[in-house]
């Protein structure tokens, strides 16, 4: 999950009860939060108001790319077959 640290929608309290639903459930999980950033801020339209979009809502190129690379992270350990470790 990838949070702006500035988005109106999902404010810190609902982090809070995520991460306690997900250390309930027992699965593995990740939340990546970004400073500065909004609600959709990995859309470049996000803002814009032409669009009528919603305020808390804006682009932000820096967490953008970090968010990609964080994604393709998560794919990496999901998808790349790995060798078992033995005793593990």
């Amino acid at each position: 999950m990838c949070i702006g640290t500035e988005d109106p929608i999902i404010p810190a309290e609902q982090r809070v009860a995520f991460e306690r639903d997900m250390r309930a459930a027992g699965v593995d999980w990740r939340m990546n939060l970004y400073g500065r950033a909004a609600h959709s801020f990995t859309h470049p339209g996000a803002g814009d108001p032409e669009r009528h979009t919603l305020p808390g809502v804006e682009y932000h190129r820096a967490s953008d790319e970090r968010s990609w690379r964080a994604m393709l992270d998560l794919f990496d350990e999901v998808f790349t077959e790995r060798p078992e470790v033995p005793g593990s």
